[in-house]
């Protein structure tokens, strides 16, 4: 897991579709490997429950996650599977959560995938969905 680093940065649009699709590809290799691991090996969200939503979200539309028979995993199994594993309450109704999130009107809090690329564009941070996970190691959290 990465250390959290301070960074201050402008904010700016300077990326192209290829850079989203880069960070999009790394958020889908990202929950394919947490959603294959238990919930026993003690990894923690510690970001907001509803940014993990957004995340599941992305991957979602990406449609690059399989079920066992070949199919697109929906939505509220990503997100049942990637809130077990980090230790996250489900949401009864993500999607309802996702319209909560579209609807937000502070301009403080952009959406997630700006801020992401903002990280991954401007700071050079290769993957920011890492800076939200903690791993608690017998009694304690480890970054």
């Amino acid at each position: 897991m990465m250390k959290k680093v301070n960074i201050v940065m402008k904010a700016t649009h300077n990326w192209t579709q290829e850079d989203e699709q880069r960070l999009t590809a790394r958020l889908v290799d990202n929950f394919y490997d947490l959603i294959n691991r238990n919930e026993e090996e003690g990894l923690y969200w510690t970001g907001l429950q509803c940014d993990l939503v957004e995340l599941a979200h992305i991957v979602w539309t990406s449609g690059k996650l399989m079920d066992r028979r070949g199919f697109p995993m929906d939505f509220q199994t990503i997100v049942h599977h990637i809130c077990r594993v980090l230790h996250v309450r489900e949401p009864r109704n993500p999607s309802s959560i996702l319209s909560s999130v579209r609807a937000r009107k502070n301009i403080r809090v952009g959406p997630l995938r700006e801020r992401y690329m903002q990280l991954f564009m401007r700071a050079n941070v290769q993957d920011p969905m890492q800076m939200e996970i903690r791993k608690e190691e017998h009694g304690g959290l480890v970054s």
